[in-house]
């Protein structure tokens, strides 16, 4: 079997909108780019790419850098493939970290696909379900977080993460309320999103250990390796990062090694696909720390993240931004909670997502 084509279209996401208005970073057009590795064997493997800040500039980099490593090899030769793009990328192509990642979920789609299996099972199944956290974007108020927590512990689920500000005094207004209105039976999270500095973290991480939060999530920029290290020694609460860092699995390396943090993120979009997330997974595990799979922010991928979440041991939880409509967009299937606020992963062939090929097209932007 060969690689024949590899097709590439980018997408206007029409919650563009909404999502900027709910995360950090200023104004992105958060547009989708389509892949589809085609073969002379008539199967097909798709995914998702997310389109940072402009989702042609994306589609041209994966078309002109790693298009050109996939026509003509064997689908099937997925780790060849992945070392091959990491290659090219450490020595002449810069890439973007949501670039390579989403080619590797193709790939692995591709794989299940022929093999007739449902990913998670194609990867080695631990589990068929996990407990999902509602995570929210960035709100007005404290208020509003309050109301939105509430609105979906009704839905069914047992956790929420809060994206604050960033500004202490008001975040621990945010924090408190959470906890005073939830009660002690809601587990909540928190995720500034690098929003503070290593007194504030500090502070911030003591309160947190005294409202009985479960985890705390980037307090600080991924590069400060040295505040990471600090502030594991001197909270008790466990500390998430690297979610952002470059070098997926390489990245989590130093901080693993240097006790900085205690819970590592990743993902297949940024992390290098299925391929890296399931060595930094592999990791994780070595070093006794949870590898806790943060979302993609489209559905495609979540869903591969969700495979990968049921096919590993040390996850706890799966993520799911809201509301999820901007965050659903472009598949028939997506991810729900049950009444006991459990994800259950698609079981059909591949990812099993019922892509919506209609919906695409009517937003189309361009093919490259």
């Amino acid at each position: 079997m060969q690689i024949t084509e590899v097709g590439i279209s980018v997408v206007a996401n029409p919650y563009s909108e909404m999502v900027t208005a709910g995360v950090k970073g200023g104004r992105a057009a958060h547009d989708i780019v389509f892949l589809e590795i085609k073969t002379d064997a008539d199967l097909v493997g798709h995914s998702f790419a997310w389109g940072g800040r402009s989702g042609q500039a994306t589609a041209h980099l994966i078309a002109s850098i790693i298009r050109p490593l996939l026509i003509g090899q064997d689908p099937l030769d997925r780790e060849k493939l992945w070392q091959d793009v990491r290659r090219m990328d450490r020595w002449w192509g810069f890439l973007p970290i949501y670039a390579h990642g989403p080619v590797d979920v193709a790939l692995w789609d591709l794989g299940a696909k022929a093999a007739g299996l449902p990913l998670y099972r194609f990867l080695g199944a631990y589990r068929n379900k996990l407990p999902a956290y509602a995570s929210s974007l960035i709100l007005p108020t404290a208020d509003a977080f309050v109301e939105q927590a509430l609105q979906y512990r009704g839905a069914g689920f047992r956790a929420y993460k809060i994206h604050p500000w960033g500004d202490p005094s008001r975040d621990i207004e945010a924090y408190r309320a959470l906890r005073s209105e939830l009660g002690s039976e809601m587990v909540l999270m928190s995720d500034p999103v690098a929003g503070y500095n290593q007194q504030q973290a500090l502070r911030i991480g003591r309160e947190l250990e005294r409202l009985n939060y479960y985890w705390f999530e980037e307090p600080l920029s991924d590069y400060d390796l040295y505040g990471y290290q600090e502030l594991c020694r001197a909270l008790e609460i466990p500390i998430a990062g690297v979610e952002s860092t470059p070098g997926g699995l390489f990245g989590a390396t130093q901080y693993l090694t240097q006790r900085a943090v205690d819970i590592v993120r990743s993902d297949v979009s940024w992390k290098g696909g299925v391929t890296g997330l399931m060595k930094t997974a592999a990791l994780c595990e070595a070093f006794g720390v949870n590898c806790e799979v943060h979302t993609t922010t489209n559905a495609l991928l979540d869903i591969a993240n969700l495979h990968v979440s049921c096919a590993i041991r040390n996850c706890e939880y799966f993520e799911i931004l809201i509301p999820q409509e901007p965050f659903s967009f472009g598949v028939k299937n997506p991810i729900k909670i049950d009444s006991e606020g459990y994800v259950h992963v698609p079981v059909g062939p591949g990812l099993g997502a019922e892509i919506d090929f209609d919906l695409l097209d009517n937003n189309l932007i361009c093919k490259v």
